[in-house]
Parts: C-alpha cells; sequence; structure tokens
C-alpha cells in the first residue's frame, strides 16, 4: 500500500449542481483519511461539460466545504485548464498502439445492438495505415478507443475487498469523443496521476469505472492508486437517496442553522461504524478515529431523527456566545431591546430542545413578542371551556401577591391553586404555558415565568382570558 506519510487525495466534484450529502459525506471521509494520516486533501472541479458547468455552483461548493470546516490544501484544480494535457496523454496512447481511432458510424453502432451485440464490435481495432489514411482524407468523423487487452484485471479496495473483473467484459471504451474533447474516465487517470493521488476514495457507483480506468493507468505507465468504494447513502425505501426524498443539499442546512459539526458528525456515521459506543464526535475526533477498514459494505439509510438527535446534542455542547453569535449572523435583530444577560437566559432554556439555529430562533419569539395566537389544538384540549379561566383567575391574584419573584414561590402559588381546586397541577400548567406562549410545549414553565417577569405574565394570562377559550 502506497506510504501514509505521502497520503494524498481529492474530492472532485462536477460544478452542475449544489454540494449534497452525498458529495459532502464523499469530502469528509477524503478529509478525514488524509488528515489521520497527515497528507493532503486536495478539491478539483470537473468542469469540462462547459454547457452544464456554472460558476455559481461552484461558488457554492467551495463556500459548503469551507462552512464544513473541510478546507483543502493548495490551489483548486480546474479541468477545463488542462486540456492540453488530456491531449497529450490521448497522443501517447495511439502513439504507443494502445488506443485507436474509431470510424464507426452512430447507425453502424445502433444496428449492432438491435442485433444484440452490446459492446463495440471493434471493427476499427486493426485498421492499417492505409485504411487510416483514406477515412482520414474523406473527411469522416472518429472517436479514439483505447484497447483492452486480453486477461483479467484486479486490485484490492480498502472497503469491499480484492476484486477481479474478466478484461472481456470491459469495452474498448471511448476516451475522445468526434469533437476531440476528453472523457471522463482519460481525465481522471491523467489528472489523479499529475495531482500525486496515492488513494481514490468515491462512492461505490464508480466501480465500475475502476477497472477502465486502470486499463489507462496501465497504458500510460503510470502508477495505480488505491482504491477504496464507500456504500451508496439510501433513502427509506432502500433506494440511492435522491432529491424526491427530500434531502437538502448542504447549503440548506447551513441556512437552517445547522452547526457544521452536527451536520459532519451524521455524515460520519452514515457508513462508518468508530468500533465503540461513542456517537458524538467534533473533527479533531473524528479525525483521530476515522479508519476506512471500519466502513460498511452495505447502504447507510438517511435517517432524519438521528440527524435532530445529533444535531440537538452538539446544539448542548455549543457555548451560549457561540449560539447567539449564530443567530446573530442569520437575524441581527433577534432579541433586541433585551439585555445580553436575559438573551443568555433564553439560549440556556432552549438549547436542550431546539436541534438548529432556525429552529431556535423560531422557539423564541414569545420571549420577546406577546403570542398574537394560540396552538389551536392545544386550545381545544386544555382551554375547551370557561372552567379554566377561573383557575387562571385565581392564580393571577396569588401571583399579584407573590414579592420574591423566581421560580420556587411561582411553582408554589401554582401548586397551591391546583390543590384548592382539587385537580392535578398539569390542568393549570397546560393552559397558563399556552397563554404565555401560544403553544403546547417549551423549556421548564416556573423559569420561563421567572425570567419574562410577573408584569408580562400577569398582562398575557389577562389577554388570554379575553379571548379563550374559542367557541
Amino acid at each position: 500500500m502506497t506510504d501514509m506519510i505521502s497520503t494524498k487525495v481529492r474530492f472532485a466534484p462536477s460544478p452542475t449542481g449544489e454540494l449534497h450529502i452525498g458529495g459532502a459525506r464523499t469530502a469528509l471521509f477524503n478529509y478525514l483519511f488524509a488528515k489521520h494520516h497527515n497528507g493532503k486533501f486536495f478539491l478539483r472541479i470537473e468542469d469540462t461539460d462547459r454547457e452544464r458547468s456554472k460558476d455559481e455552483f461552484t461558488d457554492q461548493i467551495c463556500e459548503s466545504l469551507n462552512w464544513l470546516g473541510l478546507h483543502w490544501d493548495g490551489e483548486i484544480l480546474f479541468q477545463s485548464n488542462r486540456i492540453k494535457e488530456y491531449q497529450s496523454a490521448i497522443q501517447t496512447l495511439l502513439s504507443g498502439g494502445n488506443a485507436y481511432r474509431c470510424f464507426c458510424s452512430k447507425d453502424l453502432l445502433e444496428k449492432s445492438r438491435a442485433e444484440g451485440v452490446y459492446q463495440y464490435p471493434r471493427t476499427c481495432r486493426n485498421l492499417n495505415e492505409n485504411e487510416i489514411r483514406k477515412h482520414l482524407n474523406s473527411g469522416e468523423n472518429y472517436v479514439i478507443r483505447i484497447k483492452i487487452p486480453e486477461g483479467q484485471t484486479s486490485y484490492n479496495d480498502i472497503i469491499y475487498g480484492h476484486v477481479t473483473v474478466n478484461n472481456s467484459e470491459i469495452d474498448d471504451f471511448i476516451i475522445a469523443r468526434s469533437d476531440g474533447s476528453p472523457t471522463y474516465n482519460l481525465v481522471v487517470v491523467v489528472d489523479d496521476h499529475s495531482m500525486g493521488i496515492t488513494h481514490v476514495i468515491r462512492g461505490e457507483d464508480h466501480i465500475s469505472n475502476t477497472s477502465k480506468q486502470i486499463q489507462i493507468y496501465k497504458a500510460l505507465g503510470f502508477d495505480i492508486p488505491v482504491f477504496a468504494h464507500l456504500p451508496m447513502i439510501l433513502g427509506p425505501d432502500k433506494k440511492r437517496l435522491s432529491k424526491r426524498h427530500g434531502a437538502p443539499g448542504v447549503q440548506q442546512f447551513k441556512n437552517d442553522g445547522y452547526l457544521p459539526d452536527a451536520l459532519l458528525n451524521y455524515l460520519v456515521l452514515l457508513g462508518w461504524n468508530p468500533d465503540s459506543e461513542q456517537e458524538i464526535f467534533i473533527l479533531d475526533e473524528m479525525i483521530a478515529k476515522f479508519d476506512l477498514a471500519q466502513v460498511n459494505k452495505k447502504g447507510a439509510v438517511y435517517d432524519e431523527k438521528k440527524l435532530y438527535w445529533i444535531s440537538g446534542q452538539h446544539m448542548q455542547r455549543l457555548g451560549n456566545k457561540n449560539i447567539l453569535d449564530g443567530i446573530l449572523a442569520i437575524n441581527q435583530s433577534w432579541g433586541n431591546g433585551f439585555n445580553i444577560q436575559y438573551q443568555y437566559t433564553v439560549i440556556e432554556l432552549l438549547k436542550v430542545r431546539a436541534k438548529s439555529i432556525l429552529e431556535f430562533i423560531d422557539q423564541s419569539v414569545y420571549f420577546f413578542n406577546d403570542p398574537e395566537e394560540y396552538d389551536s389544538k392545544a386550545v381545544g384540549k386544555h382551554w375547551s371551556n370557561n372552567s379554566v379561566n377561573d383557575f387562571i383567575n385565581t392564580f393571577i391574584n396569588k401571583m399579584e401577591a407573590i414579592e420574591n419573584w423566581n421560580t420556587e414561590q411561582i411553582e408554589k402559588e401554582l401548586r397551591n391553586v391546583a390543590e384548592k381546586y382539587e385537580i392535578p397541577a398539569g390542568r393549570i400548567i397546560h393552559p397558563i404555558r399556552l397563554a404565555l406562549s401560544g403553544v403546547p410545549n417549551g423549556p421548564s414553565l416556573f423559569a420561563m415565568m421567572e425570567l419574562l417577569g410577573k408584569e408580562t405574565c400577569i398582562r398575557r394570562l389577562n389577554k388570554a382570558l379575553k379571548l379563550l377559550p374559542k367557541s
């Protein structure tokens, strides 16, 4: 195996769309492998498809990687700047007899397929110089195909083990189109060699390309890197994850206020088994423990509930100042008019419940503004008739008499009211929460009331008494 001290890997997205979670996981696994072995992690933009490649997607991919903390080494390599290198490699293959010009028309190839011959029948493989010159002089278009030798192609995959393919199953595939443009399998080999890539870590959907690319490595006399093919990320239906499953791209996770550490933590567990009970990791811990040999062959299922749980764990670990910085990065007006200690207390109360910064913002509205409406289901369940109004009026009277406004005194008076009416405390707690926040769930009611203050609580309860129950 290649000396780990000189480990070099690359992440090579096509800028034809934004970075999705499958691509982000591939980038992460490459990054972790490189950093674990004190190696280099390079970024290559595969933009030879000029019609579909967009600068805006290149920018978005780079921004997403930087947001995740997956910083690449050196300058970005753009394939569109390397056409001369690819053309030189093609000429080398032609000159060495490892590739040939194919003049077969599309109609002829389609006819072969209609007759059940799906591989190229190698019609032009053994044309002599006179025959080739005749075709060229007549102005015929041609593609360039590589010559696949007899025998087998074998390699050791870090994840899948020993792989052998009979060369008879490999077509004399095209390495240059009729317009002279190189194809994917050629350019990645030339680039990986030029970059000194030692390990190619990519999705298992590339397995079929690997035996083809090895043929190009051999024909050009290049060292062959070590391969590792990652299992696919699957949707709940066990089919390959796609937009139809509703999985957002990395940019959407950022916009929704997820923490980058939380998303990385979730992604690393989509295929990697840390061989321990630990589930919560920061990036440095992942680097220290990551081992490609612990990556499963079986596809990992995208599970939003697991993502939410992991994200919530990271929210709890994050300092209040960092959470506040994240909130203000999304909404600069959050908490305006309230002192910093009040804002920090709101954060402390909510961070055990919120899974993202955006959810944090959504859940905190009632700490700064009186509710404008009340959850209809909660009203029907907890404030269905006017008997609740009696409990609330009595509790308001108790609240007005409290001199030392704190959680202990508030809870004591509420339980006194419950005892007076011989009802469970919950029958008062739920409608009070609804009146104060407009929603049925939240942090400790008594801690919330202490923070809101006596005046605000009484005002909101009186407002609810006028509006509830709804007929």
